[in-house]
């Protein structure tokens, strides 16, 4: 037992920013971080926010200790764990999306949006929710009232948006804020806690980037093939359009035909053992007036001859400047007329990368429809080839739409609207 004690009653004062770790105190240029003059140089964090220290005298040596304050606390199964003390906000906001895809027209655009809020309070929470939106803007309601009875309690409100006719193309911004005795709280958090490490809590903006643009997609119905894990099905739901996931029965037993479009998601060669296995059936689905998009699949798709026609995969054939030059090789091809009118413009603003996992040989009856290259290299022509198979249609692209799509890259949206929407297209 200790021989001395002291308590202190510590208060946080009023507007203390929240625990973070420094370098994500304010939001990165580009891929850099933004190193604060304060930082600690060398350390991977900050420096406890309390720190126990004792003056001590040893044999007339003077001896300091400074020890972390922390919490202690005891895990059913690990026993004692200590964490260190942060600063929390009252309340945490959040939207269910970080992207909208908004059309641009003549009337007035709606969607939902669901804000929720979750508690940090010991005690009981009122407030109510409401969006910051761009100039001309609604939402309905305009807010609404919430009660979190004890720390870790959450709610969620859906809210209308609707966007004015003749709305501007381009980017807008909506926040959801969570206004508690008159103050705004704006931020959600993602937590970072293992039994291991302390824990570490990120804060960002709880904000919804509305993309505004020209987009018209055709009325289909999509199936989808999820592979290692990919967000398209979800911008395809952006884009106003009814996704099914297909499950292993369903590609082994269902009904394809009832879809008019199937898209195969990335790499699911190697993670859908169901997708190998009823491949036959898929391309039977081609032959009898389907349509099949095929995203990027590592070699072994080309290897295992699961392509309608003749092809090849050898090494990783990529382009990885997204800033590339990309030509259009079939300009009055529909891939590039229906229902969108597709330009060079429609390759800017990409991320990361054009392209992987190229066909690096091709049957004759594929038509290739896109040329790119890293500098300084060979042009690629097997990134996007299209086919006519049955009475049906087949496409393999290997551009990179599962990195686009989730960050809202305006004319992948609309180039990916048109490979969906090739059952309506005419035949080139």
């Amino acid at each position: 037992m200790p021989a001395h004690e002291a308590s202190f009653r510590v208060r946080v004062p009023p507007g203390a920013p929240a625990t973070t770790p420094y370098f994500l105190r304010t939001p990165r240029t580009g891929a850099s971080y933004d190193w604060p003059t304060d930082a600690p140089r060398g350390q991977p964090f900050d420096a406890p926010a309390l720190t126990g220290v004792v003056a001590l005298d040893i044999a007339g040596a003077a001896v300091t200790v400074r020890v972390p304050v922390q919490y202690r606390f005891a895990d059913a199964v690990r026993g004692e764990l200590r964490r260190n003390v942060q600063v929390v906000p009252l309340v945490t906001v959040g939207l269910d999306t970080p992207l909208l895809i908004v059309p641009a027209g003549s009337t007035p655009h709606e969607q939902r949006l669901v804000v929720r809020v979750t508690s940090f309070a010991s005690t009981p929470v009122t407030g109510t929710l409401r969006l910051r939106l761009p100039d001309g803007w609604t939402a309905s309601p305009s807010e609404t009232p919430f009660q979190l009875p004890a720390k870790g309690s959450a709610t969620a409100a859906p809210f209308v948006v609707t966007a004015p006719a003749g709305r501007t193309r381009g980017s807008a911004a909506i926040v959801a804020e969570a206004v508690v005795g008159g103050r705004a709280y704006t931020e959600d958090v993602q937590e970072v806690a293992y039994p291991h490490i302390q824990t570490h809590r990120l804060y960002r903006q709880a904000r919804a980037t509305a993309e505004v643009l020209d987009l018209q997609v055709a009325p289909v119905s999509v199936g989808y093939v999820m592979g290692s894990g990919d967000q398209v099905p979800d911008a395809i739901r952006r884009m106003g359009v009814s996704v099914t996931l297909l499950d292993d029965e369903t590609l082994s037993t269902g009904d394809l035909a009832r879809f008019d479009t199937i898209v195969v998601g990335v790499r699911a060669s190697e993670a859908r053992p169901a997708f190998v296995a009823n491949n036959d059936r898929l391309l039977q689905y081609v032959r009898e007036g389907g349509t099949l998009i095929v995203q990027y699949q590592q070699g072994d798709y080309a290897g295992r001859r699961l392509t309608p026609l003749p092809a090849e995969s050898m090494g990783n054939s990529r382009v990885t400047d997204e800033t590339a030059t990309v030509r259009i090789l079939q300009p009055t091809h529909p891939v590039f007329t229906f229902p969108n009118q597709i330009s060079a413009a429609d390759f800017e603003g990409w991320v990361q990368e054009r392209n992987l996992y190229a066909l690096t040989g091709f049957d004759a009856a594929y038509v290739p429809l896109l040329e790119s290259a890293d500098p300084g290299e060979a042009a690629q022509r097997g990134g996007e080839l299209y086919a006519d198979v049955g009475r049906g249609r087949f496409v393999y692209t290997a551009y990179a739409w599962f990195r686009q799509l989730p960050a809202g890259v305006p004319g992948a949206y609309r180039q990916f609207a048109n490979l969906i929407s090739l059952p309506r297209a005419p035949r080139p």
